[in-house]
């Protein structure tokens, strides 16, 4: 483990600024440094020392009273002393790098986890503005110079009450004059800002974080902008700007990390490494300064005067998208970060016996009894000495021969405590180890249920937004598709598909469930058929644009990516008539799961050095029904029956648990968390489905 340790050049101006004390600085220099904010590594001296001390009385009393027929013996309990005493020293060590271990692992995923989740999400925008761009209501809009703003304005929010991670939506004219505007408590009338030339004059969208006068309160925006160009024609008519919403988003994040990280700050930093979003804005608020750490270690520095662990993670980019140069950064208190915690529930004996770590930690713990068996040796022949010596002429020699075996019973008892302190503490740092890597198991199957939720949000955000298409609503109102509407259909399904990959189809059916179009040309063998399934009928009875129904997960025809029908959901919305009323049809999206799934479970995953996930970690989806869902482990089939068991089916929405388990010899730390939704998705009651992760992580 690489350190650097860094402190406080405390500048008036900027009490966070930080400078580089020593870059190669090691671990042992950084466990020296935070001695004095580990109680168990002074409580581990304290005890060694006087026992030491008392050791080094009863030897001096010994070889004063009996070194005329023992000063052999008593060198060897002065060197049997000074062994206790390396053992020691290494105890402590290890105490505290281990100590100092558990402490940086726990920040080190929650930085990464923070980080990775963000681009997720912000990868996703890129797709939702680049599309959005080509809508048609926003193209004739502009197309026609009418000013019938209220109608644009309730399509884009209509657009925004789907997908509420945008605080504003603007549509500009080629001079950067605002023709529409979501957000009427702010208003902007004009641009100024360069990204409107920039977007005006670029292929594709432009991702822009700073101030800008589209979001006129003075802090740094992010911004998705992209040309608004009619089918065909070269020149742009204006720019889309969607601004998303970065305080909703990091407030939600905070909160899902809070169990985890409640003696963590948590921020976020940009290219220049100034906070613009902070866990905690009393402790650190926004706009502060740090130095971020390198990407394998960790800092020691100084925050509000008190010594601080400090830990840096940038993104390592998702499907090919990097975004902006964000860092996460993540500070943690030394005070907090090494109080004596409880570890309680722990099957030490378990650990000893089957945990992968323990060798390594209770070598000393077997090196301190195999001293204290010489010593016990060596007392013992010193007794027979005695025992011969008690009836010599010599009267020195038989005074020393009766005061030898109370000292050597003192010596004996003093090596028995200094081996059972060897012991309580290598209990306790197996406990504290393993109570860490339970700690990983309940924050790793958090954090990846998590990010299922957040995928899925998704879903139901596109399928109900895609269902307002105006040639969609158009064409499935007549009693007929003609040919030509019929290519329409395939066209614009086609055309959604190739920016929202996550989907093997996208499909059409009218009033009574029949298949009319789809996205995928090899799928078009489903036209005429019709899907009597459940979620269809429910979506075709739904009055509001704003609810959706999903199937059951369970195979279906509709997705058969091996050839043979596997499970998925299937997100599904209605499509009214331009009029309204009742539904004349429905889309239906199907998600592309084996890989999705797939890939957000081997995502959290803790990986070795050249990035595979480390022998032993596996995880999996499954519904509180106990449908698995997806498994990181071949030998688990979607779909099929899984035994779930009863603490994990009791736990509340957002809840985690963890436990350890012993298979085949091998000891686990197995982590167990309920899927608590995202933002409104799951949560305003439209759609239920509860979801568990379990993460086992060896021992």
């Amino acid at each position: 483990m690489s350190v650097l340790l860094l402190c406080v050049a405390a500048p008036r101006e900027n009490p966070s600024e930080v400078i580089v004390r020593d870059p190669h600085a090691s671990t042992k220099e950084a466990v020296e440094q935070l001695i004095p904010f580990m109680p168990d590594i002074r409580r581990c001296h304290t005890v060694f020392s006087q026992l030491e001390r008392q050791w080094t009385w009863i030897a001096l009393t010994g070889k004063i009273n009996c070194n005329a027929i023992a000063a052999t013996l008593f060198d060897f309990i002065f060197k049997t002393r000074d062994t206790f005493g390396l053992l020691r020293q290494d105890m402590t060590s290890m105490l505290g790098e281990k100590l100092l271990e558990k402490a940086v692992r726990e920040m080190s995923p929650v930085a990464q986890v923070v980080m990775d989740i963000i681009k997720r999400n912000l990868y996703e925008r890129t797709a939702d503005v680049s599309f959005l761009a080509t809508d048609g209501e926003i193209v004739g809009f502009l197309q026609s110079g009418a000013c019938d703003v209220p109608t644009l304005r309730a399509r884009l929010a209509a657009y925004r009450s789907k997908y509420s991670v945008y605080r504003d939506i603007l549509v500009l004219d080629p001079q950067g004059r605002v023709c529409v505007q979501l957000d009427t408590k702010r208003p902007v009338s004009v641009s100024n800002d360069p990204l409107v030339r920039q977007t005006l004059g670029a292929p594709e969208f432009v991702e822009t974080f700073r101030p800008t006068d589209l979001a006129p309160d003075g802090r740094s925006a992010l911004v998705y902008s992209h040309a608004i160009r009619a089918e065909g024609v070269t020149e742009p008519l204006g720019v889309l700007c969607l601004v998303f919403d970065m305080d909703g988003e990091t407030a939600d994040l905070f909160a899902g990390m809070a169990r985890f990280a409640q003696d963590m700050v948590i921020l976020l930093l940009d290219e220049k490494g100034q906070a613009f979003a902070s866990s905690d804005t009393r402790m650190v608020p926004i706009g502060r300064s740090f130095a971020r750490t390198p990407e394998d270690s960790f800092a020691v520095t100084s925050h509000a005067s008190k010594a601080t662990l400090a830990v840096s993670r940038p993104s390592e980019g998702y499907q090919g998208y990097e975004g902006q140069a964000w860092q996460t950064h993540v500070l943690r208190n030394a005070q907090s970060a090494f109080a004596s915690k409880a570890a309680e529930g722990i099957d030490v004996a378990l650990v000893r016996r089957e945990a992968g770590f323990s060798a390594q930690l209770t070598s000393i713990e077997e090196q301190a009894g195999d001293v204290m068996g010489d010593l016990t040796l060596a007392a013992l022949n010193g007794q027979i000495m005695a025992a011969r010596q008690s009836g010599n002429a010599r009267e020195d020699e038989r005074h020393a021969a009766q005061a030898l075996p109370p000292i050597l019973d003192a010596v004996r008892k003093m090596g028995i405590e200094m081996e059972h302190e060897f012991h309580y503490f290598t209990d306790g740092l197996l406990k504290t180890v393993t109570a860490s890597r339970l700690n990983d198991a309940s924050f790793l199957a958090s954090i990846t249920v998590e990010i299922m939720d957040r995928n899925l949000y998704e879903r139901a955000n596109d399928c109900r937004w895609w269902a307002l298409t105006p040639d969609f609503r158009r064409i499935l109102a007549q009693p007929s598709i003609s040919r030509g509407d019929l290519s329409r259909l395939e066209d614009i399904l086609e055309y959604i598909n190739s920016y929202y990959t996550v989907y093997s189809n996208l499909f059409l059916y009218d009033a009574r469930g029949t298949v009319v179009a789809c996205s995928q040309a090899g799928e078009r063998g489903l036209y005429g058929q019709q899907i009597g399934e459940e979620y269809v009928r429910r979506t075709l009875s739904l009055k509001d644009s704003d609810d959706f129904s999903v199937s059951p997960f369970r195979a279906t025809e509709l997705y058969h990516p091996k050839g043979a029908a596997q499970p998925t959901y299937v997100y599904s919305a209605p499509v009214f008539a331009p009029q309204g009323g009742q539904a004349v049809g429905g889309i239906g999206i199907v998600f592309d799961s084996l890989p999705q799934f797939a890939d957000m479970l081997g995502d959290t995953l803790p990986k070795n050095g050249d990035g595979a996930v480390i022998t032993g970690a596996a995880s999996f989806f499954a519904e509180a029904g106990g449908i698995l869902v997806a498994a990181s482990e071949a030998h688990m089939h979607p779909g099929e029956n899984c035994q779930l068991q009863p603490q994990w089916m009791a736990l509340g929405q957002g809840e985690c648990t963890s436990q350890l388990e012993s298979v085949d010899g091998v000891l686990y730390a197995v982590g167990c968390a309920r899927s608590r939704g995202y933002r409104e998705y799951k949560r305003d009651g439209r759609y239920v489905n509860d979801v568990l992760c379990v993460v086992r992580l060896p021992i």
